[in-house]
């Protein structure tokens, strides 16, 4: 008996012996396989970020250069600047094709390999424009070194300072009669525009100011950044006050853009209701009947308030006349659709290019690769679809070109 429970209890330890290993092999084995679908992921993180800083790398040393090339032009003229434009337009393609490959890591996530090779494709490309731009770059820089005095130089930046605070104030008050007549959000980065120009030009005063010093007790060549500095600010702030008259121009044309919508909607509900005896069948019926109601509660929605800020109003309206259109497909000539489509683009491409001026201002001088690229794509499309003769195939680019820009916003902010 005694031997027979010995037997037992050495069966039973060797069994829990081999549960244990057995065990203990399973989970191996799971952490070795989620370690190694984890390595993967990491890999195609990583890519993804390098990828990511070097679109951000090449696309803020585009706009660098396109300032930078500004101040050469009005120094030195078209035929001087000939090769630095040339440069930047090979840059801009090559930023284009950059942004092309980002969007295929994003929408092709499995394609680990293919990352790889793209991600290398996009270091290579903003290495390209970094190194095509800073020689441009130096070359003028040197060419101002040498052919522009740098006390004449001072003597002009206050001078453009001077001429640019009397700007801040005429755009001040230009804005300030904006207020009047629009809401605070519609004017976007209007708003503040002034003022921050304002804190701009008191930087260019100051480093000009230092400059001035540095000249009475050192070489022109050692006050040449100091002035570039200076100068880069007040073309800033330049830009900046040029926000003021095209947001009231781009207002103007949202509130006509409006206006003539809102008739377009009137006539497209009246005849929605004649043809709404002849619909195929009461599903099309009902949905007539119902975008029907949303266009009048979108015309209702458009009173004072929402002329205050009519880009909200204009999509409003646009979105219910897109529903009527939808609605309406089953019983429409391709005639009528070709109609709708020139009547609503007017206003998806107001809505467009102010949705585009707020992802701008959302994104700054800084923003994620998402968002640049996001931005990209905006632009592209309300490029194509301005350039479309086709009123249907216009109007889509136009929504797209809403729907991108929306997102550029979104990931700028957030």
């Amino acid at each position: 008996m005694q031997l027979f429970d010995g037997l037992v209890s050495i069966i039973v330890t060797g069994v829990g012996t081999v549960l244990v290993v057995a065990a203990a092999v399973l989970v191996g084995g799971i952490v070795v396989v989620s370690r190694r679908r984890a390595r993967p992921q990491a890999a195609i993180d990583a890519v993804r970020r390098r990828a990511g800083s070097a679109l951000v790398r090449a696309d803020d040393r585009v706009d660098a250069a396109a300032t930078d090339l500004d101040f050469a032009l009005a120094q030195f003229g078209e035929r001087e600047t000939a090769d630095y434009r040339a440069a930047l337009s090979r840059a801009r393609e090559d930023r284009a094709e950059l942004f092309r490959l980002h969007r295929m890591l994003e929408d092709e996530p499995g394609a680990r390999l293919r990352h790889r090779e793209r991600a290398d494709r996009i270091v290579m490309l903003a290495d390209r424009i970094e190194s095509s731009l800073d020689a441009e770059a130096a070359r003028f820089r040197d060419r101002r070194t040498v052919e522009s005095g740098a006390s004449a130089r001072a003597r002009g930046l206050v001078e453009r300072v001077t001429a640019l605070r009397d700007a801040v104030r005429e755009r001040a008050r230009e804005r300030d009669a904006l207020r009047e007549h629009f809401a605070e959000p519609a004017l976007g980065a209007a708003a503040t525009a002034p003022e921050r120009a304002a804190a701009l030009l008191d930087r260019a005063d100051a480093l000009a100011a230092e400059a001035s010093a540095e000249l009475a007790v050192a070489a022109a060549s050692a006050v040449g950044p100091l002035l570039a500095d200076a100068e880069r600010l007040a073309h800033e702030a330049h830009e900046l006050l040029a926000l003021v008259p095209s947001t009231a121009a781009r207002l103007d044309d949202a509130l006509a853009a409006l206006e003539a919508l809102r008739a377009d909607a009137r006539t497209a509900r009246t005849e929605a209701l004649a043809d709404l005896d002849e619909a195929p069948d009461a599903g099309t019926a009902a949905a007539i009947t119902s975008a029907v109601a949303e266009i009048d509660a979108a015309i209702a929605a458009t009173g004072a308030d929402e002329a205050r800020h009519p880009v909200p109003a204009l999509d409003g309206i646009r979105a219910a006349m897109d529903q009527l259109e939808v609605a309406l497909a089953a019983s429409r000539t391709q005639a009528q659709r070709l109609a709708h489509a020139r009547e609503a683009y007017a206003g998806a491409r107001v809505s467009a290019q102010s949705q585009l001026a707020a992802a701008r201002a959302a994104l700054g001088r800084g923003g994620s690769a998402g968002a640049r690229a996001r931005l990209a794509e905006a632009e592209e499309e309300l490029a194509l679809a301005e350039r479309s003769t086709d009123p249907v195939e216009a109007l889509d680019a136009a929504r797209r070109a809403i729907t991108h820009a929306r997102d550029a916003e979104v990931l700028a902010r957030y």
